[in-house]
């Protein structure tokens, strides 16, 4: 295939999502691996999103953690951190989260329209070529990195996350 200014291009692959293959193959590896901490939560939404809920250590803290899977490329570990600051505590706060996304790529912090606060990784493959493994090491990265930051972040919040509170996480995503 030649563009226009004559050199190759790639090869368009399509991509067509269906079923959500990925929450089968992350439920059995889990089975496999005996690892019961997580609970499922299927959404019945157009993307067959299926979220693995669970709590996980940071500091002295315990946050809500989801791994959400749906029938897309994209697989999304969310944990969430809190409630950011309002009135002028807010703009600081902001500027904080900026300098932690610059300076560890893997993760997104972000504060969603109704102020809490989220730390993302998003994991891209094929459903076909998903690799529980790699959410796992995704996640065992979350918690190595919150166990040395997180009580920086908790005390800048307006409320830290507590996993213990009933805290739902959505997978809108």
């Amino acid at each position: 295939m030649k563009s226009r200014t004559g050199g190759a291009m790639a090869k368009v692959i399509n991509f067509n999502p269906g079923k959500n293959v990925k929450a089968g193959i992350f439920e059995k590896y889990m089975k496999d691996n005996d690892l019961n901490f997580f609970q499922r939560r299927d959404t019945h939404d157009e993307k067959d999103s299926v979220a693995f809920i669970t709590a996980i250590p940071a500091g002295s803290h315990r946050l809500v953690a989801a791994v959400i899977t749906d029938n897309s490329m994209y697989t999304l570990l969310r944990i969430h951190l809190g409630v950011a600051p309002a009135g002028p505590a807010r703009k600081t706060f902001i500027r904080f989260l900026e300098q932690l996304n610059a300076a560890h790529s893997i993760f997104k912090y972000s504060i969603a329209e109704d102020d809490n606060t989220f730390l993302d990784i998003c994991v891209t493959t094929r459903p076909e070529s998903f690799d529980p493994e790699v959410v796992r090491t995704s996640l065992n990265l979350i918690i190595f990195h919150l166990k040395d930051n997180y009580e920086d972040i908790a005390r800048r919040l307006s409320k830290p996350g507590d996993a213990s509170d009933g805290f739902e996480l959505r997978s809108e995503e």
